[in-house]
């Protein structure tokens, strides 16, 4: 739950336990993708506990926004995909891949490709300004800020909104790409198209969050980064698309990773680690975007315990494995374009 919102319907592979070594058995390259990005490297919790984001040096990770929708929590601005026109930035973005919220009765549609929505009717459910966390915090330079997600959970009509390299300029707001999924459904994004990462998936409902963490239970998978040198430049399900070169027999965008069940979780570790440990051998990590190798991305936050991330990045690669995802793949009710994984 995020926002008052379930995040997916109970059957979205999201929401799946797969942990079953029978249903969920290793991948056959697991051996070799492990290798290819070494045994010995260490986990790296990619979230920090300064939750000031005037601070942007000491600034880790990607906060998640709760909106409603109305005037008193959300502005809907008109969003650009020419950062030409900022005089900032030459930066050109794919409103061919986005989604934009078009002004509908009253309200706001959620709308698939924005190059067939005039520009002037492109928006985003940003929150106001004064509420607004994004990654990298206050540091808004195009150029060395960074990706610059501003993640968004609308309340009432639970639908999750994300843009990557969301950047406001001059009292206009400019991005690469905005993506957008209603969290009643289990429909994904069309095939081939990017979202606020490479591999085309949400990023909101694979974060590391501290308050979930601390309860001891945590019911979804996370994300996770590698080197584009060891990805493919191919996707497998639930991903929709890759990116960065090719690397022949890599690691394809939307590959699921888990922690193997034979690693006993130490007792003295925090509660927030034991439930991301457990967490990772029951949900696993998506491979969701070039970045540093095993790096697995969460909310910056004050509550998180700085020996949960001492004790997480103790894990190694060889503790993990790929697994297979053929058991709901090859059965003849499944689709591509879903995220059902259960019927």
């Amino acid at each position: 739950m995020i926002g008052n919102c379930e995040v997916f319907p109970p059957t979205a592979i999201f929401n799946t336990r797969i942990d079953d070594p029978v249903r969920f058995p290793p991948h056959a390259s697991s051996g070799a993708w492990i290798s290819s990005i070494g045994s010995d490297r260490r986990f790296h919790a990619d979230w920090g506990t300064n939750d000031n984001p005037a601070q942007p040096a000491t600034y880790y990770g990607i906060p998640i926004n709760v909106v409603d929708g109305s005037a008193a929590t959300t502005d809907w601005p008109v969003v650009s995909f020419d950062f030409a026109a900022s005089g900032v930035s030459t930066e050109q973005g794919w409103p061919d891949e986005s989604d934009c919220a078009v002004a509908s009765g009253g309200g706001f549609a959620l709308t698939r490709d924005c190059s067939a929505v005039p520009p002037a009717q492109r928006r985003f459910p940003f929150p106001l300004p004064g509420n607004l966390r994004n990654e990298g915090g206050q540091c808004n330079d195009p150029d060395t800020c960074g990706d610059h997600h501003v993640l968004v959970v609308e309340q009432g009509a639970c639908r999750l909104w994300e843009g990557y390299y969301s950047y406001r300029l001059s009292s206009q707001w400019y991005t690469l790409a905005t993506a957008a999924w209603d969290l009643k459904s289990l429909a994904l994004r069309p095939s081939g198209w990017t979202s606020g990462d490479a591999a085309g998936l949400p990023i909101t409902p694979l974060l590391a969050r501290a308050a979930e963490s601390s309860s001891g239970e945590v019911h979804h998978p996370l994300r996770v980064t590698f080197r584009d040198s060891v990805l493919a430049r191919s996707f497998v399900w639930p991903a929709r698309h890759a990116a960065g070169g090719e690397t022949a027999a890599g690691i394809p965008f939307g590959a699921l990773l888990r922690l193997k069940a034979d690693f006993i979780i130490p007792a003295g570790w925090t509660a927030q680690a034991r439930a991301l440990a457990t967490a990772m051998k029951r949900y696993g990590l998506y491979v969701s975007d070039i970045g540093s190798d095993f790096f697995v991305q969460g909310e910056p936050n004050a509550a998180w315990d700085a020996n949960t991330i001492n004790q997480l990045q103790t894990l190694t690669m060889g503790q993990m494995e790929f697994v297979s995802t053929g058991a709901v793949t090859g059965d003849p009710r499944f689709s591509l374009d879903s995220m059902a994984a259960g019927w």
